[in-house]
């Protein structure tokens, strides 16, 4: 039988690994029909014949097909007819109000892109390096945002965007989960041990993430004792999110094996310039947004930390959110909660670590040193979760319960004026 360590690790890795193939194949079935949709009207005569020397029907046709699905195929698609907008807001001196809220809507459709290309690269290697490539690009905006912002000295919006993605995903999404779920069904179970084993996982990788606040405010260490001590839990981050990828990947690779092969929706070098040309944009529009949050939280009152806390954590997640949200409205309550909790341990194990080394290689003081009053929320907040998990059941009242959580922790930060230390 495997350990309690094996189902953490296990239950984490299918239940993202299975939304990701659930939403691909979900969009090559769309393809697949619009596709014979349209042999079916040149048979009837309805269009004109197409010759097959000119497009092959199951290869032009579905490649083209699965692209516009990639692009225009969900409902955040309608926020792409935002970006000449985002631009001409940036050129043209509309304010960083204007650039703020553009260049965010923008992003939400091209995360979304970003990964389904990520996807379709994956599909066309092996295990390892498909693996590599999920990990390397699935927080992928979060990463960008995060970089460009600490380019940029936003090292109050970076702190708060990572600790806001694991309130995000543990209050907002997973609350959702249990409140639509809930409304649909009376009742909904779920593995209590792979929950428990999720929430452990969880706490164990955020043991660093939390490490310097009590350290530097009890024994009153400084400004570059908290920089070493920050550095140093990045590194064993990174070391545990390695380790993770070889116990995944390597080790005890015949857990995490697949049921049937991965077939490709389109050729590889077109996804994988898809995946570039998604990346670059990404960082493009990212780095406007950047750019407009002093003049975006001056003109609006709105403080930083609610700006990384909240809104931030929107652009990377909102379509992922979305899917597991559906998936609970469908009674698959373990694989929502894996990608909700899951998502947690990513941030965690990967986006906060590279984003404190990369602050290290570019001289800029990155710590994880947070206000005392985003520590003491951050375990409540987990605690609260961990309660919720102990029955293995939800109903509508405890996701209603969990999302009224995340509001009230929102207006709390909403007024926070975080003085530097």
């Amino acid at each position: 039988m495997a350990s309690s360590a094996e189902e953490s690790v296990f239950a984490v890795v299918h239940a993202i690994r299975a939304t990701k193939k659930l939403q691909r194949r979900q969009r090559i079935e769309r393809s697949e029909r619009s596709v014979h949709s349209e042999i079916s009207s040149e048979r009837s005569g309805l269009l004109p014949a197409t010759s097959e020397n000119e497009i092959d029907r199951e290869g032009g046709f579905c490649t083209f097909s699965i692209l516009i699905d990639i692009v225009f195929g969900k409902s955040v698609s309608i926020f792409l007819l935002l970006i000449p907008f985002a631009f001409m807001a940036r050129y043209m001196a509309w304010g960083d109000t204007w650039v703020f809220w553009l260049n965010f809507f923008a992003m939400i459709p091209l995360a979304s892109i970003l990964g389904d290309f990520t996807e379709e690269v994956a599909a066309h290697t092996n295990q390892v390096i498909g693996g590599l490539v999920n990990a390397t690009f699935g927080n992928a905006v979060e990463v960008v945002v995060a970089i460009q912002a600490l380019l940029a000295n936003q090292i109050r919006v970076v702190q708060a965007s990572m600790i806001g993605s694991v309130f995000s995903n543990l209050l907002l999404v997973l609350g959702c989960c249990f409140f639509f779920g809930g409304i649909k069904y009376k009742e909904q179970s779920f593995n209590g041990t792979a929950a428990t084993a999720n929430m452990t996982l969880l706490l164990l990788s955020s043991m660093a993430f939390v490490l310097p606040t009590p350290f530097a405010a009890y024994y009153e260490i400084t400004d570059e004792h908290v920089l070493t001590v920050s550095r140093t839990a990045a590194i064993f981050l990174i070391s545990m999110y390695a380790q993770l990828l070889l116990f995944q990947l390597k080790t005890h690779s015949h857990l995490f094996e697949d049921e049937g092969e991965e077939i490709p929706g389109i050729s590889f070098p077109i996804a994988l310039f898809g995946l570039l040309l998604t990346t670059l944009s990404i960082t493009v529009f990212s780095d406007m947004l950047v750019e407009s949050i002093d003049g975006f939280t001056e003109s609006s009152g709105i403080s930083p930390t609610f700006v990384g806390l909240i809104i931030l954590p929107i652009v990377g997640n909102a379509v992922e959110h979305i899917t597991a949200v559906s998936v609970a409205m469908k009674d698959k309550m373990d694989l929502a909660m894996g990608v909700a909790i899951g998502s947690c341990t990513q941030i965690s194990l990967f986006v906060v670590p590279v984003t404190v080394l990369v602050g290290w290689a570019c001289g800029k003081d990155m710590t994880l040193n947070f206000p005392h009053f985003e520590i003491v929320l951050y375990f409540l907040s987990v605690v609260t979760v961990g309660i919720s998990l102990t029955n293995s059941k939800s109903n509508w009242l405890l996701g209603s319960l969990l999302v009224e959580t995340y509001f009230l922790v929102a207006l709390g930060f909403f007024y926070e004026d975080v003085k530097k230390f």
